[in-house]
Formats: C-alpha cells, structure tokens, sequence
C-alpha cells in the first residue's frame, strides 16, 4: 500500500470496537474514534472504526454497520464553524451514512487512500 500522501489520524480512539473475532484473517484495523452516526434526528453514539477492508460503526443501542471498500462510492466531509465535530458522509451504493467527529477531513483523506488501494489491487 502507499500511504506517502496520507494525512495522520490525529483522532485515535480506543481500540476495543472490534474484537479480532469480528475481523477476517487478512483484516486489520487502522484507525478508530468516538462518533455519533447521524440517523435523521437521531444522533446514536458508537465507535467508528477503519480496516483495511472496511468502515464499521459498532454502538450499544442499535445494530453495527459494516460497509465493504467495495460498496463505497464516495466519501466527503462538511466542517462547520458553529459545532465542535465535522462531518462525515459516507455514501454507499444502498445508504448514505452521516457520522460526526473529530478530523473528518483526515479520515476523508484514509478512506480515499484505502478506496485507491483496493482499486488498483483488483
């Protein structure tokens, strides 16, 4: 992988959302943070977390989402000066998926970087 113009993940979170249970044999996370996922006016606490394979939102009140590098088909972030944390946006080919947390524009940057990754490798 070449990683040489990716931003650094300022935001490192605990590294307990996924257990190595949950993840394949080729699977690795990179990076995780706090977030809440933005489900029209329901605002759900959790864990974001990135893997080499895929982004997973894991909270205690609702059903984890995983989406594939492969379902996804853009990625953007939205700072906006009257709140604390960005946003997020993650749209896949079924859902559009709106997070809140810090560094939005770094994880853009990763994503983006692992998106180009897994195009070349196939």
């Amino acid at each position: 992988m070449c990683w040489d113009n990716l931003k650094i993940v300022r935001n490192m979170g605990n590294h307990d959302s996924i257990s190595s249970d949950d993840l394949s044999e080729e699977e690795y996370e990179i990076t995780s943070a706090k977030a809440k996922h933005c489900d029209g006016d329901n605002k759900i606490k959790g864990e974001l977390t990135i893997t080499n394979k895929r982004i997973y939102f894991s909270a205690k009140s609702r059903e984890d989402i995983s989406l594939g590098l492969d379902e996804i088909k853009l990625v953007k972030y939205n700072k906006n000066i009257f709140t604390i944390k960005d946003k997020l946006t993650i749209v896949g080919k079924k859902k559009e998926n709106v997070f809140r947390l810090n560094y939005s524009e770094d994880w853009v940057s990763l994503i983006e970087q692992l998106l180009r990754d897994n195009l070349n490798e196939s």
